[in-house]
């Protein structure tokens, strides 16, 4: 996945409703746009792609997986 396994590294795993995940994505894509946090821009495109993937799943559900009905 292109990051290490070192002992400083950390990881991050959160889980909310449809709408907060609109919103921090919309903070996400804010902050990333703003250039104003340049060493973190690589997370926010990391979070923004996470987010934008978990969103896209619920709002038009693959008819494959675990999400078939």
């Amino acid at each position: 996945m292109g990051m290490t396994d070192d002992e400083d590294t950390v990881y991050c795993d959160i889980q909310m409703p449809l709408a907060q995940g609109r919103e921090l994505l919309q903070l996400v894509s804010t902050l990333r746009e703003s250039n104003a946090y340049p060493t973190l821009d690589g997370v926010f495109e990391r979070m923004q792609d996470e987010l934008s993937t978990s969103i896209d799943i619920i709002e038009n559900p693959p008819n494959w997986g675990p999400w078939r009905q």
